[in-house]
């Protein structure tokens, strides 16, 4: 009997990944290639072996839906969304990694859910079901969904805190020239990290200021030009001066990451420095989104705010993004 694999676990008999390449290994048989993405991966695998994936258990559903959603070539999951699965798929396996697809009940998954009540539980959940789609795919699970027959979710309480503009300016001064111009780039404009990172010299006009697409709800945000704005961008064109650079902010990583070569900062990368920073600056429970929340909050009406953030619906913005506190005057 050959050794119990130590890494990739989830794999079937005879499938090896090696630098992004599924390949089937047999003997001292020449080795098959499946291809780089999971899915159409196993359908090859089963091809050849004349048997369906093994996809039995929720562990091993979990594990080759991630697997599948990270390598495919359209729409692969964000860098922070898988962050967030391996947290859930790391809750999930003590509990529910043993259970067989088709033992799992919506009372299981329901006392769950009340076990931990809070928001954790409702992206555990989420992933779960996922798994289960996937599962459905590719011929592992027939019957019915047990996370589909749930109307119930932890409640989510949404996030109020506002950095005021004393956090604010402690914060830009403490952290380094290049980091406090990208959080000073980031209040301006509201975007997301995600965008923040990826925006381009070549989405910025002399006239009309920036236009983006923002890449989680593809809506276009046309931001145009104010003299904080103006001079934050040439402050940038200070800072980077590489002549060849394609982004407003460019990384050019060291040590172990510097095969990435030259590009645009990663959101993990982005949330590193902003850690060091905020604890120089001394500011509890902030968070880098934080300053998305005040540049909607400090914003003069709703509607202005929900033009900045690109959000389709205004209550959304009300809900997320209006958090500054609003002064009361006394009775008399």
């Amino acid at each position: 009997m050959g050794r119990r694999r130590k890494v990739n676990a989830h794999l079937p008999l005879g499938i090896r990944l090696r630098f992004g390449t599924y390949w089937y290994v047999r003997g001292s048989a020449p080795w098959v290639r499946l291809g780089r993405e999971y899915g159409p991966a196993l359908v090859k695998y089963a091809g050849i072996v004349g048997a369906k994936p093994e996809v039995r258990t929720i562990q091993q559903a979990v594990a080759q839906y991630m697997e599948w959603a990270t390598t495919r070539k359209k729409k692969p999951l964000r860098a922070s969304t898988v962050i967030g699965y391996k947290t859930s798929a790391a809750n999930l396996a003590p509990i529910f990694g043993h259970v067989e697809l088709q033992d799992l009940e919506a009372s299981d998954v329901y006392r769950y859910l009340i076990e931990r009540g809070d928001v954790q539980a409702n992206r555990d959940r989420a992933l779960l079901s996922a798994a289960y789609s996937h599962a459905r795919r590719i011929g592992a699970f027939k019957g019915e969904d047990p996370t589909k027959k749930l109307q119930f979710r932890n409640e989510e309480l949404p996030r109020k805190r506002y950095i005021n503009d004393g956090e604010l300016a402690v914060l830009l001064s403490t952290a380094s020239p290049k980091l406090s111009c990208i959080l000073h780039f980031s209040y301006l404009t509201g975007l997301r990290q995600s965008d923040v990172v990826r925006v381009k010299l070549s989405d910025f006009d002399e006239v009309d200021g920036l236009l983006i697409e923002t890449g989680k709800t593809g809506a276009v945000v046309p931001i145009g030009w104010s003299e904080d704005l103006r001079a934050c961008v040439e402050e940038a064109s200070r800072l980077w001066t590489r002549k060849e650079r394609l982004y407003l902010f460019e990384s050019a990583p060291r040590g172990r990451h510097a095969k990435r070569g030259v590009g645009p900062y990663t959101t993990g990368g982005l949330k590193a420095l902003w850690r060091v920073a905020r604890a120089k600056a001394g500011i509890k429970d902030v968070r880098l989104n934080d300053l998305r929340r005040k540049a909607g909050s400090d914003k003069d009406s709703d509607e202005d705010a929900q033009n900045l953030l690109g959000h389709a619906d205004v209550k959304t913005t009300r809900r997320h993004y209006r958090a500054k506190p609003k002064k009361a005057t006394p009775a008399r």
